[in-house]
C-alpha cells in the first residue's frame, strides 16, 4: 500500500515536473496558470491533466486540435512515478520521502539543463541547504547517513574544485567549461553524498559527458555538454548503487 502511494505521489509530481520544465524557462507561472495545449493554447479539461492516463485517453494527440503530443509528458510522469517506487522499497519511510522531494528536484535540473543548458539558482541553494541542514539536524533522513562536517567540507570542496576548474579553462583557453551553475550544482549534491562518494559521482559524470560529446560527434568549438544533467543521472545512480549490489552480490 506504500509503495502503490508513493507511485500515485510520483506520477502527479511527475506532472508537475513538466509544468517546471516548461515554464521555468520561460519565467511563467507554475502553481496558478491554467494548463493549455501546448499547439493551438487552448485551455484543458481538468481530466486532460491526469498523468498517463490523459496520454492514453488522447492516445497522443490533442483533442482540440489534432496535433501530436510530446512524449515528454508521459516519459517524465512515469520515470518520476518509477523513481518513487523504487525508493519506497530501497529506503525506509521518511529517508524514501527526502530522496524522492530530492529526486524531483534532479529531475528537473536534468531535464531544463538539457534542453536549455542553464540551472536554476534557487534550486542549486535547495540542494545545498537541505543537504547540511539534513546532516545536522537527522543524518539518517539522508541514507548516506554523513555527517554534518562531512557534508559541509565536501560541499566547500566540490564547490572550490570546480570553481578552480571554470577559471583555469577560462584563463587558459579562454572558454567557460564549467557554469556557475554546475560550481553550485556539485556544492549540493556533494552535501547529501559525503566525500566517501564525491570522487565516483565526479568519474561518472565525466563518463557521461564524454559519452554524449561522442554520441553528438559535433564539430562546433562552442559545443556545450549538459554537464548538470550528468552530475543529476550520477547523483541518482549512486544512491541506488548500494541496495543494487547487495541485491546481486
Amino acid at each position: 500500500m506504500v509503495s502503490f502511494l508513493f507511485l500515485i505521489s510520483g506520477l502527479l509530481a511527475g506532472s508537475f515536473a513538466n509544468v517546471c520544465i516548461l515554464r521555468l524557462p520561460k519565467n511563467e507561472d507554475i502553481f496558478f496558470k491554467r494548463s493549455v495545449c501546448f499547439n493551438c493554447k487552448k485551455k484543458l479539461l481538468w481530466y486532460l491533466n491526469i498523468p498517463i492516463f490523459s496520454y492514453l485517453y488522447l492516445t497522443g494527440y490533442s483533442n482540440c486540435c489534432g496535433k501530436k503530443i510530446s512524449k515528454q509528458y508521459p516519459i517524465i510522469e512515469l520515470t518520476t512515478g518509477i523513481l518513487f517506487l523504487i525508493n519506497s522499497i530501497f529506503f525506509d519511510f521518511f529517508q524514501a520521502i527526502t530522496i524522492s522531494i530530492i529526486f524531483f528536484v534532479l529531475l528537473l535540473i536534468i531535464v531544463i539543463d538539457f534542453y536549455e543548458r542553464v540551472i536554476f539558482d534557487f534550486m542549486n541553494y535547495f540542494l545545498i541547504i537541505s543537504g547540511i541542514f539534513v546532516s545536522i539536524i537527522n543524518p539518517n533522513l539522508n541514507p548516506e547517513n554523513i555527517t554534518a562536517l562531512n557534508s559541509i567540507i565536501t560541499s566547500i570542496i566540490g564547490f572550490s574544485l570546480f570553481y578552480f576548474l571554470r577559471e583555469l579553462f577560462k584563463k587558459k583557453r579562454n572558454i567557460e567549461a564549467l557554469g556557475m551553475g554546475d560550481v553550485y550544482l556539485i556544492a549540493g549534491l556533494g552535501a547529501w553524498l559525503g566525500f566517501e562518494k564525491f570522487l565516483y559521482i565526479l568519474s561518472i559524470s565525466s563518463i557521461l559527458g564524454i559519452f554524449y560529446y561522442l554520441l553528438k560527434n559535433s564539430k562546433d568549438e562552442n559545443f556545450e555538454i549538459p554537464y548538470g544533467s550528468a552530475l543529476g543521472i550520477s547523483f541518482i545512480l549512486l544512491m541506488y548503487s548500494s541496495n543494487f549490489l547487495q541485491i546481486f552480490i
